[in-house]
């Protein structure tokens, strides 16, 4: 009988070495297979992060400010040069200049609200100066109480995504910086032309998300965002919109599109116009393609459906659509 030589390694050893990675991941994907959850039909709250980006949005700056842990998230703000401590009723500007970035989900508003007061060391009265991405728009009183400053702004200076917002408190007797002094800053807002005001804006909450119900009460103008991922291929997304009080030319558009990278990079698979003249409801229902595919239902609401309000409900993501 012979013998293995002394030192020699069998030949099967090396294949096998090279194999052994390989059976492992097989194994793997096989005990993920039979430990994994069955595809079901799910809410899509319970399966989505919501994001509201409204037609006028608010940016408050106080340390607290009221209205936190909503269920969904909503247009930021960074602030940048020239600011200071941080206090119950807003943020003080460490000098007469201050820099922010304002998010804005929608482009093209055409007035600028500032909610803030100069500081009470001097009665000598100051003026605020306020520009939106490099456009001058002019100047308001700073009262030593607080109040709302408004800037007209020119057309096309608010655009989608980050706006350079610079602040300055002025002399108004020379016109120029007024140096040694500061302002408190509660809040901002970006609106459409008109007379609104933060009341208006901040009278009630944007959104009314209930999850046990699997509904969502839309009651201000702007873009609700559920962005998900399909279950199985061939799940169907389904849902209903109803206008509550609808007046006018209540409207919203229902758009399902497929998500990419970037911000506000989607692909539309589907767009529907829904008015309130034609049915107070409508029924949402769109078949999606591949597993795991990224998709958000994108609902758009004009101010005259948001008056009386838009309930998203019934909202699911269907695994067999056949049953």
């Amino acid at each position: 009988m012979s013998e293995a030589r002394p030192g020699r390694v069998p030949r099967w050893v090396l294949p096998a070495l090279i194999a052994l990675p390989f059976a492992a991941a097989v194994v793997v994907d096989v005990v993920r297979v039979l430990t994994a959850e069955p595809a079901r039909d799910r809410d899509l709250l319970e399966v989505s992060a919501l994001r509201f980006d409204p037609a006028d949005p608010v940016f408050d700056l106080r340390r607290d400010p009221p209205g936190g842990g909503q269920a969904w998230s909503g247009p930021g703000l960074t602030l940048e040069s020239g600011w200071g401590q941080a206090a119950d009723d807003g943020r003080w500007t460490a000098a007469a200049r201050a820099v922010l970035q304002l998010e804005a989900g929608r482009g093209g508003q055409r007035v600028l609200l500032v909610d803030g007061r100069a500081d009470r060391g001097e009665r000598i009265p100051v003026l605020l100066a306020a520009a939106v991405n490099g456009a001058d728009c002019g100047r308001a009183r700073l009262d030593r109480q607080l109040a709302a400053c408004r800037f007209e702004l020119p057309e096309g200076a608010v655009r989608s995504g980050s706006n350079r917002v610079e602040l300055e408190v002025v002399d108004p007797g020379t016109g120029r910086e007024a140096r040694g002094r500061t302002a408190l800053i509660r809040r901002l807002a970006l609106a459409g032309a008109g007379t609104v005001s933060f009341d208006d804006l901040t009278a009630q909450p944007p959104l009314v998300v209930d999850r046990g119900r699997g509904s969502i009460l839309v009651r201000r103008a702007g873009r609700v965002t559920a962005p998900f991922s399909t279950l199985v291929t061939g799940s169907v997304l389904s849902g209903r919109v109803t206008f509550r009080a609808p007046a006018g030319d209540a409207s919203c558009r229902v758009t399902v599109a497929r998500r990419y990278s970037g911000p506000d990079r989607y692909d539309v698979v589907s767009e529907r116009m829904l008015r309130a003249e034609k049915s107070p409801t409508a029924r949402i229902r769109q078949e999606l393609r591949d597993r795991q595919e990224p998709i958000a239902l994108i609902v758009d609401v004009n101010p005259a459906a948001a008056a009386g309000g838009v309930v998203l409900d019934q909202l699911r993501v269907e695994v067999d659509p056949k049953r």
